[in-house]
């Protein structure tokens, strides 16, 4: 992994998280009305609906729809549906108020040092079109050559279509050039880089894949010291 060429990045899960969490924030709009649920079957409950139903910013037309049928799987995986006319509007209005993005500690110094090694970087992410701003507003925009978001690109991961847009635009040609790409998910960051050409590498923070068949990490700090070390 140290000669590598270049490296590419997810976004979400990998360098930034929702804080408070999505299952925090559910717990909470739950409670607003009188529900108290154990924060591991929310967990659960969504790791089961985002499997089959991944937002996507390339063929969803109506976000509010899309989510107000999510919100209701999670009502059914929880046993609650009952609750839903008023949990519904409660998320939403929750969600709007309280849902930010934050960067995880380890991904400024990660940056940082990856830049210092001299390796180009770019971002790939299944995101709406906000992603480059969102990025300056959380002071990591300098340090990709490259940023590719599913809208704008018109294509999402696992197409290798996404990655071949970064790929071109840095003039990069794998596997003659050995190209990294990071992520926390295995079917679109995994599959999906494979298929590109990419060397997949993992990062795992909350576990979900023990047995999965790539390089696997509990965070980028794990990696890049990994990588240094090769």
């Amino acid at each position: 992994m140290k000669d590598a060429a270049a490296i590419f990045f997810d976004f979400g899960e990998t360098l930034a998280t929702l804080k408070p969490s999505k299952e925090e924030l559910f717990t909470q709009a739950a409670q607003s009305i009188g529900l108290e649920l154990e924060q591991s079957a929310v967990c659960r409950a969504y790791q089961v609906v985002d499997f089959h139903n991944k937002y996507s910013s390339v063929t969803v037309k109506d976000r509010d729809a899309f989510y107000r049928n999510y919100n209701q799987q999670l009502a059914e995986a929880l046993g609650i549906s009952s609750h839903f006319a008023r949990l519904g509007p409660a998320l939403i209005e929750l969600f709007r108020k309280e849902k930010h993005w934050t960067l995880f500690a380890d991904t400024t110094p990660t940056l940082a040092h990856l830049q210092k090694l001299g390796k180009q970087l770019a971002l790939v992410a299944n995101w709406d079109a906000r992603l480059p701003r969102l990025i300056e507003q959380l002071g990591i925009a300098r340090y990709f050559s490259s940023v590719v978001a599913s809208e704008t690109a018109g294509v999402e991961k696992p197409d290798p279509a996404i990655f071949r847009l970064a790929l071109d635009e840095l003039s990069l040609s794998p596997p003659q050039q050995t190209v990294l790409y990071i992520g926390n998910e295995y079917r679109a960051d995994v599959m999906g880089a494979r298929a590109a050409g990419l060397t997949p590498v993992l990062i795992d923070r909350y576990a979900l894949y023990p047995h999965a068949d790539c390089h696997r990490f509990a965070s980028l700090e794990a990696w890049l010291e990994a990588m240094t070390q090769d």
